[in-house]
């Protein structure tokens, strides 16, 4: 009888850690979200260059070959790092007009 006990606990004490684990923590990916919201707000009054969107976002993902196309990614899951929910998926368009940043597209990918 004693040993049913000692598995009982075991196997309660297994299943505590294994729960404990698999805490809801919020993963990001990709580009800041302020960033992003700061960037859309004040695209139209302020000419930002290339090189200006390089400091405030880092380095595209993807670029087109005329480098006018730039490509973002921005990704949140909820979750530990087994059992992730995708929050939202956006990719995020800059398009270049003379090195000007003319147009900011985000799309939704969920």
């Amino acid at each position: 009888m004693n040993i049913f006990k000692l598995l009982k606990l075991t196997s309660l004490i297994l299943t505590t850690f294994f729960v404990l684990s698999c805490s809801k923590d919020i993963h990001f990916s990709g580009v800041s979200e302020n960033s992003i919201i700061n960037l859309s707000e004040s695209y139209l009054s302020q000419e930002y260059t290339k090189d200006d969107i390089t400091i405030i976002l880092g380095t595209p993902l993807v670029t087109e070959k005329s480098g006018n196309l730039w490509i973002y990614r921005i990704e949140k899951a909820k979750g530990s790092a087994t059992f992730k929910k995708t929050i939202y998926n956006k990719t995020l368009k800059l398009y270049f007009e003379n090195n000007i940043l003319r147009s900011i597209k985000e799309i939704n990918i969920n």
